[in-house]
């Protein structure tokens, strides 16, 4: 998969956890563990794209290969497309900044999507909900998958959503049998497709339920889903690092 490029955006700012990028996090920065997820995934190269020098001078002591972007730029999909301009990879892979427990198979089989389906202008990853949290919960974003009880990957996404959805009704028979998805922030796109969406404007249902996604399906452009056993936390809140710390002690006993 030489023809892929994994952009890591991470900017410097953020109102609920500052700097999150460069927080601590097992004896490393965050945006170190992330990279190394992209790296260890075997897929491509990878480049962080930030908006700080100092995001810049970390990355380059951990060995990483980064680049600055704007610091007005609207969205981290917006940096991942200027991170890209003057490469050839036909194929660029999202992966944000702030999801250090990112599986690596998770980024491969994003990545496979897009080579086994043609029709798909975007790629992402979806897994079965865990028992264990509230699909009522608006910040667990869901996926609504075509042909929900067919195993295999690259199912159709119709729609993503803060709701509980796909609706169970309670007269239907397999109320029981299809579950819910909840959705992994990773996207591959092909150069040609993520040049389009940067340049649509937002959607109104991208505006009503702050889902960057929406655009992409309400302008008619197919997105495939990766099926994958688990969605991981990634760090919105110092809790959130916390809950990470943990997770990562525990992988090393």
């Amino acid at each position: 998969m030489n023809d892929i490029l994994i952009v890591i955006p991470a900017r410097y700012g953020s109102t609920r956890l500052p700097v999150k990028m460069l927080k601590n996090l097992g004896g490393r920065p965050v945006i170190a563990h992330t990279y190394e997820a992209c790296v260890a995934s075997g897929v491509g190269t990878v480049l962080v794209a930030t908006d700080h020098e100092d995001i810049v001078s970390v990355v380059k002591q951990f060995g990483g290969q980064a680049v600055m972007t704007p610091p007005e730029c609207p969205s981290g999909t917006d940096r991942v497309y200027l991170a890209a301009q003057g490469r050839k990879e036909s194929i660029i892979i999202n992966v944000q900044g702030d999801e250090p427990l990112i599986a690596a198979e998770t980024i491969r089989k994003t990545a496979q999507v897009l080579k086994d389906f043609k029709d798909a202008d975007i790629s992402t990853a979806a897994a079965p909900f865990p028992a264990d949290r509230d699909f009522n919960d608006p910040n667990a974003v869901k996926a609504v998958l075509a042909d929900p009880l067919v195993s295999g990957d690259g199912k159709r996404a119709l729609y993503f959503t803060r709701s509980a959805a796909p609706y169970h009704h309670e007269l239907s028979p397999i109320k029981n049998d299809v579950p819910y998805f909840l959705h992994c922030g990773i996207y591959g796109y092909r150069r040609t497709s993520l040049e389009k969406f940067v340049k649509l404007p937002p959607s109104a249902l991208e505006k009503l339920e702050r889902l960057e996604q929406l655009r992409a399906l309400e302008a008619g452009m197919v997105i495939r889903c990766a099926l994958v056993p688990s969605v991981p936390p990634a760090i919105d809140t110092d809790e959130d690092l916390q809950n990470a710390a943990r997770y990562l002690s525990q992988k090393t006993l």
